[in-house]
């Protein structure tokens, strides 16, 4: 009986609550709809972790920042308030401009002062339910800077809505991931049905899918391993992967590795896990299980991804494998022209490069060194280039150092070349 009558004892107090907050957005939405301008402003207190110059920035946390931002502004980055500017046409809102830092008004804008931040979320999220295209996207963006806002419920909505615009869904679930720890479960079962929904459009359920990722504590994890696991051959399952690719959690992280190293695995799948390994958090470690792999891949595209990884990691260790791949004339020539083009992007040095040269047999080899040497630029890949117009017996490959020399305005190069010419 007592859990029955402290039920029936909170329903009044819900329900007062919800009679207070529409009340509240209602009474707002009032003010707006009775000015005569045709551009109205209200403002309220910021979240602790956004700030802004009032004009033309927000920043949302260290080096994030929306808009112009200068490192020579005088202007420093306040936090607050949230300054939004509505314009309307017949009543309807038609544009949002949102603004954080010291307040001011615009001429020909009427200002309807301070309001609470919930007043404020209120207001913009029943307008998102209901706005197309842009500003219902711009509604919630300003909603979320909202200090203490709670809103959970209502982006649930609207994300699941599927007649409401991509623009606004995506937006609405995106807010998501700031969701209250205790709201976890429920906004995470939610994301997981709009993400395997197959009747859905793949730009929500692709980001449903990314909130997943985001969630506070990892909560989503452990959900899109079990979707990247069991769904090896669709699109679900290469989407998961993707997303887990961008996660630092220890468990995504060990998913990645395990998964590079299985056999069974169409090679799409297999590159997405490869490259998602030597990404944000790639490890020394991790950099040797990627080396490793490469002599056992059998796909283009796996091989290519750590390819891609090595060189974007970069350092000597690796320079120095991706010089033993384009080396290794066991190897089919495609592989180490492709080994080729991400060593020059991984900091090996211009002698380094220019090494590779005379040693190398492989006309399509020596072809794509002399585009890598005319990428260089620099003297010391200028004069192989010179030297190579001079010596080499191949007549295209010739051709093609004197093609890059061409384009030079150096007199010396063209005078060098003028000799070429006249030999």
């Amino acid at each position: 009986m007592t859990k029955l009558i402290t039920r029936l004892a909170i329903l009044p107090v819900v329900a007062v609550l919800a009679t207070a907050s529409n009340s509240s957005a209602q009474g707002l939405a009032s003010r707006i709809a009775s000015a005569s301008d045709r551009s109205v402003q209200f403002s309220y207190k910021a979240r602790p972790d956004v700030c802004g110059d009032g004009r033309t920035y927000i920043s949302t946390g260290p080096g994030n920042y929306e808009g112009f931002y200068s490192t020579t502004s005088s202007e420093q980055c306040q936090n607050g308030p949230v300054r939004v500017v509505l314009d309307l046409a017949d009543r309807n809102v038609v544009a949002i401009r949102t603004y954080i830092g010291p307040r001011a008004v615009d001429q020909g804008v009427t200002d309807l002062g301070a309001v609470s931040s919930i007043e404020a979320a209120d207001y913009l999220i029943t307008v998102a339910a209901r706005a197309d295209g842009r500003v219902g996207r711009d509604a919630i963006r300003a909603a979320l800077f909202g200090d203490s806002v709670e809103v959970t419920a209502r982006l649930l909505d609207i994300g699941r809505d599927q007649t409401r615009p991509l623009e606004t869904r995506r937006a609405a679930l995106s807010g998501l991931w700031r969701s209250d720890s205790r709201q976890l479960d429920r906004v995470g079962a939610a994301l997981l049905q709009i993400a395997t929904d197959e009747n859905d459009v793949q730009q929500v359920r692709t980001q449903a899918l990314s909130v997943l990722a985001r969630l506070d504590h990892g909560a989503g994890i452990q959900p899109l391993i079990q979707l990247a696991s069991g769904n090896a051959a669709s699109w679900i399952g290469r989407e998961s992967m993707r997303v887990l690719s961008s996660s630092g959690d220890p468990r995504a992280r060990q998913f990645l590795r395990t998964t590079a190293q299985r056999t069974d695995l169409p090679d799409e799948l297999l590159s997405v896990a490869i490259r998602g390994l030597g990404r944000n958090y790639v490890t020394g470690q991790d950099a040797s299980l990627l080396r490793s792999l490469y002599p056992r891949l059998t796909g283009e595209r796996s091989r290519d991804a750590v390819l891609a990884s090595i060189a974007d990691l970069g350092g000597t260790e690796n320079v120095q494998w991706l010089m033993g791949i384009v080396r290794d004339d066991k190897l089919p020539p495609e592989n180490r022209r492709r080994a080729l083009e991400y060593l020059s992007r991984s900091g090996a040095t211009t002698p380094s490069l220019l090494a590779l040269y005379d040693p190398t047999p492989d006309p399509q080899l020596r072809s794509a060194l002399i585009g890598i040497y005319s990428r260089l630029a620099d003297k010391a890949a200028t004069d192989k280039l010179v030297w190579i117009a001079r010596n080499e017996q191949n007549t295209q490959l010739k051709r093609r150092a004197i093609s890059a020399l061409s384009r030079s305005s150096d007199p010396t190069i063209r005078q060098a070349l003028a000799d070429i010419v006249e030999r």
